[in-house]
């Protein structure tokens, strides 16, 4: 009777990968492999490179004259091969996503290199999902509270009864009402910048990359245009208050 072969495909996006993450993911792929079985290939300017290991990979690749930058990968290839068929591990690694391929006729083998794999990829270290979420809660209904409730008081109150007493000439009623109207959907909309670059996913073979808060994460290239996006939408606070206030007068 023939033994059933058995196929777990996975494709996660968004993994932060640099040296040592990939280093530790390798490890945990090819364990139960002998060094003869792994290989790690990469295609660049119409070439393919194989080596035994990463850290030879990368080495053939800068010793290879080619343009570009030999430390920027935009794909990566690791395949780890029984030869009597109980398992076999392919992975295929781009900055948006890592697509696994665990096959073999030993279930616990080929359930137990999925299963690890995920776990590793998925962590919150790494960011690894099947798919790229919208708003949390929590902060879906910041965006809701400061869209959908504070803005239509505001215009209520400008445009209906502007003779209230909240608006009355040299009181400080119009400004706080603007602040605190349009600040949460500002700090929102920053906030979702700045995770959009930290949560992207990164393939980085030669270089370690940075931990800890989403600040830190940021390069000082990052950190300027966010900043400077945060005082451009303050800016724009500022303006719709003077214009309010002209309007008023």
């Amino acid at each position: 009777m023939t033994t059933p072969v058995l196929n777990l495909v996975s494709l996660l996006h968004g993994c932060r990968l640099g040296s040592q993450q990939l280093d530790a993911l390798f490890s945990v792929a090819g364990q139960g492999f002998q060094p003869g079985e792994i290989e790690f290939s990469h295609e660049r300017n119409s070439r393919t490179f194989t080596a035994p290991t990463l850290a030879d990979l990368i080495a053939a690749v800068r010793a290879a004259p080619l343009p570009g930058d030999p430390d920027h990968y935009d794909n990566l290839k690791f395949t780890a091969t029984d030869p009597a068929g109980r398992r076999t591990v392919t992975m295929e690694l781009t900055p948006k996503a890592v697509a696994t391929r665990v096959t073999g006729t030993d279930a616990t083998l080929v359930y137990g290199a999925d299963s690890q794999i995920r776990i590793f990829l998925t962590d919150r270290s790494i960011g690894g999902a099947a798919g790229r979420t919208e708003l949390s809660t929590g902060r879906s209904w910041l965006v809701v509270l400061a869209t959908g409730v504070l803005t239509p008081l505001m215009a209520a109150l400008l445009f209906i009864n502007p003779g209230h007493v909240f608006f009355d000439k040299g009181s400080d009623g119009l400004r706080m009402l603007v602040v605190g109207a349009f600040l949460p959907l500002v700090l929102e909309m920053w906030w979702w910048l700045a995770k959009s670059w930290t949560d992207r996913g990164v393939l980085t073979p030669t270089r370690i990359l940075s931990t800890g808060s989403r600040w830190a994460r940021l390069s000082t290239g990052e950190r300027i245009a966010a900043s400077g996006v945060l005082v451009a939408l303050l800016a724009a606070i500022g303006t719709l208050i003077s214009a309010g206030a002209d309007i008023l007068k």
